[in-house]
C-alpha cells in the first residue's frame, strides 16, 4: 500500500514540473517524510481545475460520512484499490468525475525479511516530482458547515520491483507516466479508458534505495 510519502518540492518546482499554478499557498509547506495517518495536506491537480495546484487533506471522506466517524473513515481511505473503485461505496462516487494527481517526490515501503523490516525509498529514475493517480471528494460538516477537500491515492498490483520490496501485500501506488498525467484528469474519460490507465508503472522507470538507520 502507500501510507508514507516524501513531500519536499517547493511550489515553484511543482508549478514548473506540472505546468500549473499553485493556489492557497498558505495551506502548504513541504514537510519531508509524511505519514498519511496524520491526515496531512498534500498538493493535487484535479479534473475540475486542471490549471491549478490545490491542497487537499489526504484521507477521503465520502459525502455520506457521519461527523463522528469522519476522521476514522479518512484513515481507512488513504488508499483505494484500482480493482474495486467502481463498486466501493467510498469511491464509486468519485472515480468518474473527481480524479486527481497527487504530487509527491517519492514514497516509502518496507520489505519483510523474517522478523526484520527493511525500509526503502522509491522515486522516479528521472529524479523529479511524480504524479500519483488519486480520487477526491468534498465533505461538509453537518454542524459547522465547514467544507473539507479530501483525497485518496489509488493502488495497483505491484510490478516486479515493488513485488520484491512490498513482499507481504504486493501492491504499489498508481504512478502515472508523464505522458498520461493530463489524460487521467480529463473530464470526458470513459470507464474503459480509466481502467486501462490504471496499470503498474514499468520498473525500469523507478529507482529504489534502502534507507539507512
Amino acid at each position: 500500500m502507500c501510507f508514507y510519502i516524501l513531500s519536499q518540492s517547493k511550489k515553484e518546482a511543482l508549478e514548473e514540473r506540472f505546468r500549473a499554478q499553485a493556489v492557497e499557498i498558505d495551506a502548504y509547506e513541504p514537510e519531508g517524510k509524511v505519514s498519511g495517518f496524520s491526515l496531512p495536506t498534500v498538493p493535487v491537480i484535479t479534473t475540475e481545475f486542471p490549471q491549478h495546484i490545490q491542497f487537499m487533506r489526504w484521507g477521503l471522506i465520502p459525502v455520506w460520512a457521519r461527523a463522528d466517524k469522519a476522521d476514522e473513515l479518512a484513515r481507512m481511505t488513504l488508499n483505494a484499490r484500482s480493482e474495486t473503485l467502481f463498486e466501493k461505496p467510498s469511491f464509486k462516487g468519485s472515480i468518474m468525475y473527481h480524479r486527481c494527481l497527487v504530487l509527491v517526490d517519492g514514497f516509502y515501503e518496507w520489505r519483510h525479511e523474517g522478523k526484520k523490516k527493511v525500509p526503502y525509498f522509491i522515486r522516479l529514475q528521472a529524479e523529479q516530482p511524480l504524479a500519483l493517480g488519486g480520487l477526491y471528494a468534498l465533505w461538509t460538516h453537518p454542524t459547522t458547515h465547514q467544507t473539507y477537500q479530501t483525497c485518496s491515492i489509488i493502488t495497483t498490483p505491484a510490478n516486479p520491483l515493488m513485488t520484491y520490496i512490498h513482499n507481504t501485500k504486493e501492491r504499489m501506488p498508481f504512478i502515472l507516466p508523464p505522458e498520461h498525467e493530463r489524460r487521467w484528469i480529463a473530464r470526458d474519460l470513459p470507464r474503459a479508458e480509466i481502467e486501462a490507465l490504471m496499470q503498474p508503472l514499468p520498473e525500469e522507470l523507478m529507482r529504489a534505495e534502502v534507507m539507512e538507520g
